[in-house]
């Protein structure tokens, strides 16, 4: 999908360094279907390529953040089609959310199970509402986790975890989300927004390139060796050090004030 399409499912606003993409499709619980998933890696694209975004929010409008997939037309779906799609929108989605070098915080409002589940997962931090309910529905209909849980969620939360909620699809409430480690931090429904644009606009505010950096090793971590890691670590921690943003961090520390990261 060109980024210059307009969308259909996603509303699309950058404002302050930071892209807010919100999934508008209400009426389904937001879920997620094969144009939305092209409008979510556009936006994500559109995010890359503007070098004013240096941060973006992931959220639902109505009381759902995405309340899994759209199941619509499923069953007339052959062995191979339906390999090849789930293949390949996953790993578009898991490619524009783990390679985009900008952080992207998810901003859960409400449901977040099956493939919405999915979509927490791979953004980088998780604020949740305290209506938030996270979930791997999909055994519930016969299916298997996708988009690449069957690889974080076992990473995040350990093996005995992710197997019970892949084998009984049960929901944990936002705070058991929390004490899980899904969740970075739950807050009242009513301040959701303002806790995300709070931690975005931080975000915003912090070297762009360190962060990129940090976000690509850290995904590395979880399949390399740390030898391998060091290596790589090296090199980006001296990509840094040649930095306009660590200069001005260095002498804005040893100054005593606040640095200004472009």
């Amino acid at each position: 999908m060109d980024m210059k399409t307009e969308y259909r499912s996603i509303k699309y606003e950058t404002a302050d360094r930071v892209a807010t993409v919100t999934m508008c499709v209400p009426e389904k619980m937001n879920a997620l279907d094969a144009r939305l998933g092209e409008e979510l890696a556009s936006a994500l694209a559109r995010a890359k390529a503007d070098a004013a975004v240096k941060v973006v929010v992931l959220t639902g409008m109505g009381n759902a953040f995405c309340a899994g997939g759209d199941l619509t037309g499923f069953p007339a779906l052959d062995l191979q089609t339906a390999a090849e799609g789930i293949r390949d929108s996953a790993r578009s989605l898991v490619g524009a959310f783990t390679k985009l070098p900008k952080p992207i915080i998810a901003a859960v409002n409400g449901f977040a199970v099956g493939a919405g589940l999915s979509l927490a997962l791979i953004s980088d931090i998780v604020l949740a509402s305290d209506k938030a309910v996270f979930g791997a529905a999909f055994v519930n209909v016969g299916l298997i986790p996708d988009i690449g849980s069957l690889f974080y969620l076992p990473r995040l939360i350990g093996l005995p975890r992710a197997k019970e909620l892949a084998f009984t699809g049960r929901n944990l409430s936002a705070q058991e989300a929390l004490t899980m480690g899904i969740v970075n931090r739950v807050t009242e429904n009513d301040a959701l927004a303002a806790e995300a644009a709070k931690l975005a606009g931080k975000l915003a505010r912090q070297p762009a390139l360190a962060m990129a950096q940090a976000k690509a090793l850290l995904h590395a971590s979880l399949e390399i060796g740390v030898d391998e890691l060091i290596e790589l670590e090296g090199m980006a921690q001296g990509i840094c050090m040649q930095s306009e943003d660590s200069r001005e961090g260095v002498d804005a520390f040893l100054h005593k004030r606040k640095p200004n990261f472009k």
